[in-house]
């Protein structure tokens, strides 16, 4: 049985074909250069790529998990780039969509479902890794507003990300640690925040994985996700769900295009005249 329906086959049918005629030909190329796929992505953002997680009334091209799953699929077949350009962008809407205000919705989904504004997530810190609950970057009331402190790393799509969904501590001295843990969203033009360069790679390319710095950066309360703090640990947990779904979708993708290029290879090399699978142990 089809985990998908029709409408949503179509929907991966036409990312396959995209990644065959579009990706796969130019791919190696552009990742030894480290190109950035901007053409790429905007045939993604036609496509209704940057919307197959955000419903209506803020999007109308909301897909099953196991549709979006396959769409990522294809496109890491292609190239794992592109898989990654769409990943944090997801799960950014997941939490907007689960846990965000109404305000906050209607502000950010609707530009998020045509890609014309795309968002990531802050959450890897420079020594702090995966250990969240130990994180230093930290913001703190200043009257209507909050003030930010701190650097994030490893931030994927950060540089053309017009938001980012921040996890930081809002009350340090939360006991346990997470309590005291929220997101806050973060424009790009906030000032006091700052991309500082992007980190080189030995794979991967083609899109960005940056550091970012807060310096006193300033943003309003309604800022925070949802409508009361230390939440955000909580949330960020439920939006990786995804996230790690997407992730393994990638891993799926980048097996079968191997496979795929291994059996291809396998039938056209040819050695002591014969092709080389049929040359059995």
């Amino acid at each position: 049985m089809d985990p998908i329906n029709a409408e949503e086959r179509a929907i991966v049918d036409t990312v396959r074909e995209f990644v065959d005629k579009e990706v796969r030909p130019q791919v190696r190329d552009m990742e030894h250069v480290n190109i950035y796929p901007e053409a790429f992505i905007e045939q993604m953002k036609r496509m209704g790529v940057y919307g197959l997680a955000i419903p209506e009334p803020y999007g109308d091209l909301a897909v099953s998990t196991p549709c979006y799953a396959l769409v990522t699929a294809q496109l890491a077949r292609g190239w794992m780039s592109l898989a990654g350009a769409m990943g944090g962008h997801t799960v950014v809407a997941k939490l907007l969509r689960d846990y965000g205000t109404v305000a906050q919705r209607e502000r950010y989904l609707p530009r998020m479902a045509t890609g014309e504004l795309r968002a990531t997530m802050a959450l890897t810190e420079p020594g702090g890794g995966s250990d969240l609950q130990a994180m230093r970057t930290h913001a703190r009331r200043d009257g209507d507003d909050y003030v930010i402190n701190g650097a994030k790393t490893w931030i994927t799509n950060a540089r053309r990300s017009g938001l980012v969904a921040l996890l930081c501590k809002t009350d340090p001295a939360a006991d346990p640690p997470h309590k005291g843990i929220s997101i806050l969203l973060v424009e790009r033009d906030t000032p006091g925040y700052t991309i500082s360069k992007d980190l080189p790679k030995l794979g991967y390319k083609g899109v960005e994985s940056c550091e970012l710095s807060f310096d006193d950066a300033r943003v309003p309360n309604e800022a925070l996700l949802g409508t009361e703090e230390g939440k955000g640990f909580a949330q960020m947990m439920r939006g990786l769900e995804i996230g790690r779904i997407q992730v393994a979708s990638r891993a799926l993708g980048v097996a079968r295009a191997a496979f795929d290029d291994t059996l291809r290879y396998s039938q056209e090399r040819e050695s002591f005249g014969q092709p080389i699978w049929q040359h059995q142990s």
